[in-house]
């Protein structure tokens, strides 16, 4: 896809999540207003330590554990240029905690919009449940207190983001985030459903959008889903399964476990993340690759995509298969160790003939750091696979 366009797309995400997803006013907001009742007050008293300011706050009505405002309006002080506005928002069982956060019980929002000079995005509803929002100790350490401050499911519905300089636009059907964590403390368990994204031919780029035509589609429509567990005591991340499908393409997932993954850690990735190029090699000494997979599956396009090689090429598809398995055999030949050339020109081969699956897998004996892995690939590339274990299998059920 054009780059400026997934560019456009991604910062309006990254606004959004940053917004709502990660604990909605968790990271973002602050605002001026006067109101009588004590959650109310609360609410935008957070928001104004956290960087809005609001240009409009409706009335503010409570019934029975229900409290309402009837719509807030405003922009990031620090850019008005990017307006924000809810057409309403619902709070219930909403307590002030001993230890100053504010708990929601359940959390929702109607017509959510941010407007930006480059995007507009617009959510038609937002609901949370069991939120927290951090006090000012909170904020000092916001991975330590994650467990703590999640909330325990979001459900966004019905967003769509729109980027101003292409006239592009990309509706997402539903996102869909549950968390769990044990005693309020770690492992943090954690699973991600985004639904029904729908990507306009006219956004790949002219090459892509040749073959979308050649198989009959108008558009192209994904989906991600994600299950990890992260123990920010131990700093074991452990990914079971995260995955992207294309409908009537292919899909592609991954599964990985990680070591050395701990809360101290990915709190000073985090700050070193504010500044620009700065990489943290010693911050990868600890953190090593446990096991890794990574497959890509068929969802009804692989074959017509081969197909359509062979035709560009003015072959059939057999010949063309046998002259990517060639052209491929020329790079596994450079493996040294000659029963894994055998293993991965087989998996290649079974592959092609057959595209079902196939599965790129890691096994280290034992962990191996990131850092090792890092200066053994920067001078012998091919010792990644012993030193890895790594495996290649095609069409596996």
């Amino acid at each position: 896809m054009r780059s400026i366009e997934l560019r456009s797309h991604r910062y309006s995400i990254t606004f959004f999540l940053a917004f709502f997803v990660t604990s909605f006013l968790t990271l973002t907001a602050s605002a001026q207003t006067n109101t009588d009742n004590p959650i109310a007050s609360a609410l935008l008293e957070s928001l104004q330590e956290r960087g809005l300011t609001l240009v409009h706050v409706g009335p503010v009505t409570v019934n029975g554990e229900v409290l309402t405002i009837d719509g807030i309006e405003g922009y990031p002080t620090a850019d008005q240029r990017k307006r924000f506005k809810i057409g309403e928002l619902a709070l219930s069982r909403a307590t002030l905690e001993n230890d100053g956060r504010l708990y929601i019980g359940a959390f929702a929002a109607t017509d959510f919009e941010i407007d930006e000079p480059a995007f507009s995005f617009v959510a038609n509803k937002i609901a949370i449940t069991d939120l927290y929002l951090p006090n000012s100790a909170s904020q000092d350490d916001l991975v330590a207190a994650l467990p703590a401050s999640l909330y325990s499911f979001a459900e966004i519905e019905g967003l769509l983001f729109q980027d101003r300089r292409s006239g592009q636009s990309m509706p997402i059907e539903r996102i869909t985030i549950d968390f769990d964590t044990e005693n309020n403390g770690f492992p943090i368990i954690a699973s991600i459903v985004v639904e029904n994204i729908e990507l306009n031919r006219s956004m790949f780029t002219l090459l892509q959008q040749q073959v979308l035509v050649d198989l009959g589609l108008e558009q192209v429509t994904a989906g991600i889903e994600f299950q990890g567990v992260w123990n920010g005591d131990t700093g074991q991340l452990t990914i079971p399964s995260a995955a992207v499908v294309l409908q009537d393409l292919f899909g592609v997932q991954t599964s990985l476990e990680l070591q050395g993954l701990t809360a101290p850690v990915i709190q000073q990735f985090s700050e070193l993340a504010t500044r620009d190029h700065i990489i943290a090699l010693d911050l990868l000494q600890n953190v090593a690759i446990s096991t890794f997979n990574l497959s890509i599956i068929d969802e009804g396009g692989l074959d017509d995509l081969l197909d359509r090689q062979a035709q560009q090429h003015g072959q059939s598809r057999g010949a063309y298969v046998a002259q990517l398995t060639a052209r491929i055999d020329e790079q596994i030949a450079r493996i040294p160790d000659q029963s894994k050339q055998l293993e991965f020109s087989q998996a290649v081969i079974a592959f092609l003939q057959d595209p079902q699956n196939l599965t790129l897998s890691a096994a280290p004996a034992s962990p191996i750091g990131i850092a090792q892995i890092i200066g053994v690939a920067a001078f012998s590339p091919v010792s990644i696979i012993s030193l890895l274990g790594i495996g290649l299998e095609a069409n596996v059920d």
